[in-house]
């Protein structure tokens, strides 16, 4: 059940909350972008999309409340914080 009814242009709203994380989709491995490719599928099924997309057409600031209220909001800054290095760096973490 959503809070604010269905999001309008949830592939808009989605991309635009990528892009916020700072995540660079083209910079994943096949497995986390199998896993981007999963979250796309449950932003349509957002409880509150109408916070989200307001959220996003405000500027940035320093702090953002969306981890209270976005389901995959953890797993998109971890996808987020896996492009910011090197390929090679990433690798020889794992």
């Amino acid at each position: 059940m959503f809070k604010n009814g269905a999001c309008p242009d949830y592939q808009a709203v989605f991309l635009a909350r990528v892009a916020r994380a700072g995540l660079t989709a083209s910079r994943l491995s096949p497995q986390h972008r199998e896993l981007l490719t999963e979250i796309r599928t449950t932003c349509p099924a957002c409880e509150d999309p109408t916070r989200c997309a307001l959220d996003l057409a405000n500027p940035p600031s320093e702090w953002e409340d969306w981890d209270e209220y976005c389901p995959n909001a953890g797993r998109l800054r971890v996808l987020a914080a896996l492009t910011m290095f090197p390929e090679t760096e990433v690798s020889a973490a794992a």
